[in-house]
């Protein structure tokens, strides 16, 4: 197989062939990608001279191209002044474009811009709506944006909480800070509102070492039917964290919540139903809603009851959000033809993403399998999973091994 002027050098880059990287870039054209790369190499001057203006222009050919990562870096030459004069307003423009291009990370910067007044007046509901955006599509960080404008610039503190907390579930360190600071904050409104009441129960319980104090606050709240309190509850009350282990009463608050359409509570729910067929119900409803941890379950359950095609689809999910177990199953299941006729590329790529979640799990798979697949099939293989370098060992080591005739 003959790769793309772009895979060529594209390898060249991650084998640090500099020189071989921009010829090849270079006779790609306009393959946005290749215009991307060639500005990465000018900004950083991998093998020359840095050159910002040369990295300008390749990216504006990029972005205008498409690319929402040369767009979002055209931002940051203009709010840095590097190759340009600085400019706040045309940086906004250019960081605009890459969030419209779906750049989550970009997202959350405009609402920096527009939270700090960077280019345009100070608007916080213009922050707040980026931020937001920004959360949905997956940066943590933007969570903690929200939980500092409604902690110290709106004082809704319920909702700060509600922010932070996700944030410090998602591992940012600074969230964990910012509740310790906020849980005093909370004692007063928690006297008379609820939802503070619940989160300040939920920051006691699982953020402060007070166990005792969280399901007190959290019982109160669970009387008056919050979802979150009776989720939080009857995760304390399960395993017996500042209150007896009562796995029925547990069950009963997680019902309680997950038919008020709490997504976490059905998850715990599946959990405790175990392999059995009580579990699809609740799993479905957690993963419909889009939480992670119950796409490789609710795989396993639907998979045990041979309805493969429906497992495969949630395993597919867990490898799309990156989870390892989901990642290696959908690998397995397409090497095996489970759920779907056998699909080899697929196969190969999965077990090379697993190379992304920091796992070498798939590799020997991988070994395995290329010696049934032609070098067309493990080249797009690397392309689906990033990982195009892996596979194009995977396609010398081949070569390599493959016997000479006489």
């Amino acid at each position: 197989m003959t790769l793309q002027a772009y895979d060529r050098g594209l390898l060249a880059v991650q084998r640090g062939e500099f020189d071989e990287a921009r010829e090849q870039l270079t006779t790609a054209g306009d393959d946005h990608r290749a215009l991307l790369l060639l500005g990465l190499l000018a900004s950083n001057g991998h093998g020359e001279p840095a050159d910002p203006v040369k990295a300008h222009r390749l990216y504006e050919r990029a972005a205008e191209l498409g690319n929402a990562e040369a767009a979002h870096n055209l931002g940051v030459l203009y709010a840095t002044g590097r190759g340009v004069a600085p400019d706040h307003l045309t940086a906004l423009r250019w960081y605009q474009r890459s969030a419209e291009s779906g750049h989550a990370g970009t997202r959350r910067t405009v609402g920096l811009m527009y939270a700090t007044g960077q280019g345009v007046p100070v608007d916080e509901d213009e922050a707040e709506r980026h931020w937001r955006a920004a959360a949905q599509a997956g940066e943590a960080l933007a969570l903690l944006d929200l939980g500092t404008l409604f902690a110290y610039h709106r004082e809704d503190l319920p909702e700060a909480a509600s922010c932070y907390l996700l944030a410090a579930k998602a591992g940012v360190a600074q969230a964990e800070r910012e509740l310790t600071l906020l849980a005093p904050r909370l004692r007063e409104p928690a006297r008379h509102d609820p939802k503070a009441r619940t989160m300040l129960g939920v920051i006691l319980a699982y953020h402060l070492d007070d166990p005792v104090g969280g399901v007190e606050l959290l019982t109160a709240s669970t009387e008056d039917g919050d979802p979150v309190a009776q989720r939080s509850l009857g995760f304390l009350v399960q395993h017996g964290i500042g209150t007896p282990a009562d796995e029925i009463r547990a069950a009963a608050l997680y019902q309680a919540a997950a038919e008020a359409g709490d997504a976490f509570a059905a998850f715990n729910l599946g959990v405790l139903a175990g392999r059995t067929a009580d579990a699809v119900p609740w799993l479905r409803q957690a993963a419909e809603a889009g939480v992670v941890e119950a796409y490789p379950r609710l795989g396993d359950r639907l998979s045990e009851q041979d309805l493969d095609e429906e497992a495969l689809r949630w395993y597919l999910r867990g490898a799309e959000a990156g989870d390892r177990g989901s990642m290696f199953a959908a690998a397995c299941w397409y090497r095996d033809g489970f759920g779907g006729p056998v699909d080899l590329v697929q196969a190969l790529r999965w077990f090379l993403a697993l190379v992304d979640v920091g796992s070498g799990d798939g590799i020997h798979e991988a070994h395995l399998i290329v010696p049934n697949m032609t070098k067309d099939e493990i080249y797009r293989a690397g392309r689906l999973s990033g990982r195009l370098l892996e596979a194009d060992l995977l396609v010398r080591r081949r070569t390599t091994a493959e016997p000479t005739s006489d």
